[in-house]
């Protein structure tokens, strides 16, 4: 029978296998935990950018929303409260339709939502309301020129009201720093459809 030698490492020539010291391997683990981490920075970034993007076009949809549907309830109104055009409390304007009706818009107490309610004659309470909700705060005010109405949304200053150029209030969040707020500017004709309405007994139409 054959008698198994153990040869030795030095009389073969290879060297004997080497194990991983501590140090390297806390070495290894540091490298690998440093690029974990610049990977979810880096992942947390995109994220708050694409959040960022998604509200600033969300505001730019609802501008465009509320453009369309003040401008079609000047368009339609018989006349505009002009006592309340100018931001008084929570209400921005009413104005009255011709069967009666009154369609009022209100603001939020943190002016970052505008309400639209449709009231029916004799009734307090709205049989309709669609919200304009914005990420940021706003200043808004609308104004009464003889028959046309003019609605403007822009920048907060110090004192609430709507800030004149390069003049806004400070932010109250730094999120709130990096956002756009919204800007608005609406013109419309009062009872501009009323002349395609066919005119009722005793009344005359322009």
């Amino acid at each position: 029978m054959k008698t198994m030698r153990r040869m030795n490492p030095q009389i073969s020539g290879r060297r004997p296998p080497r194990g991983v010291s501590l140090v390297e391997l806390l070495m290894a683990m540091g490298g690998l935990s440093l690029v974990i981490t610049s990977s979810a920075m880096l992942l947390h970034g995109v994220m708050r950018a694409q959040s960022e993007s998604r509200r600033f076009f969300d505001d730019e949809r609802t501008s465009a929303r509320l453009a369309r549907v003040f401008r079609a309830d000047v368009h339609a109104a018989a006349q505009v409260d002009a006592q309340v055009a100018a931001p008084a409390g929570e209400r921005l304007v009413a104005f009255t339709l011709p069967d009666g009706g009154t369609i009022e818009y209100r603001h939020s107490a943190d002016h970052r939502q505008i309400q639209r309610r449709l009231l029916t004659p004799g009734n307090e309470a709205a049989v309709a309301r669609e919200d304009y909700s914005f990420a940021s705060a706003y200043a808004a005010i609308v104004t009464v020129a003889q028959q046309q109405i003019h609605l403007e949304l822009g920048a907060e200053g110090a004192d609430g009201a709507l800030a004149p150029p390069g003049v806004v209030r400070p932010p109250r969040t730094p999120a709130e720093a990096k956002r756009k707020p919204p800007a608005l500017v609406v013109e419309a004709d009062l009872g501009r459809d009323l002349r395609f309405l066919p005119a009722r007994d005793g009344e005359a139409r322009p």
